[in-house]
C-alpha cells in the first residue's frame, strides 16, 4: 500500500502491475471515495518502496474498476510520455488485440441506449475511453475480444 497526497489531502491506493513496461510512472487505484483529479495535476506518492515515492503527474484518469472508485496513470515528474507507435508492434503487449468496451448511459442522437458495445484496437482503447466518459458513458466492462466476436 502507499498513499497518495493532493495538497492537504490523503489516500491509501494500491499500486497497479498493469502498467506498460517503458511507461515513465505507475498506476494507482484506491476504494476511497470519488476522486477527480484533472490530467497535468502534479500529486506526491509516499511508499515503503522508495522507487515509487515521489512527484508526480497525472496522465489520466481511468475509469473506475470495481470494486475500486478511481484509478490513476501517473507518470514522473519531468519524465516524457513514451511514444505510441501508429502501426501495431511485437514488442508491445497487446498491439495487435481488439477489445470491446460495455457502456452504458451514452446519448448520441437524441437516443439513450441502455448498453453499447465498442471494439477497438488496443492502440485507440485509452482515447477511446477517454472519449466515452467525457460523453457521460459509464464503462461497464472492458475483455477482450474472442477471434470469432471480432468477425461480427
Amino acid at each position: 500500500m502507499a498513499k497518495l497526497l493532493l495538497g492537504d489531502q490523503s489516500f491509501e491506493v494500491e499500486l497497479l502491475e498493469d502498467v506498460p513496461t517503458d511507461w515513465p510512472g505507475i498506476k494507482v487505484m484506491s476504494t476511497g471515495a470519488m476522486l477527480k483529479v484533472p490530467a497535468g495535476t502534479v500529486v506526491k506518492v509516499e511508499s515503503e518502496d522508495r522507487q515509487v515515492s515521489g512527484s508526480y503527474k497525472v496522465a489520466y484518469c481511468l475509469a473506475p474498476a470495481f470494486p475500486r472508485t478511481w484509478r490513476l496513470l501517473l507518470e514522473r515528474e519531468g519524465a516524457a510520455a513514451p511514444a505510441v507507435a501508429s502501426a501495431p508492434s511485437s514488442d508491445v503487449p497487446n498491439a495487435d488485440k481488439i477489445f470491446i468496451i460495455k457502456v452504458s448511459g451514452v446519448v448520441g442522437g437524441g437516443v439513450r441506449k441502455s448498453v453499447l458495445e465498442y471494439k477497438v484496437p488496443f492502440s485507440r482503447l485509452s482515447q477511446e475511453v477517454k472519449r466515452i466518459t467525457q460523453m457521460g458513458g459509464q464503462i461497464l466492462s472492458i475483455s477482450e475480444a474472442s477471434l470469432l466476436k471480432t468477425l461480427d
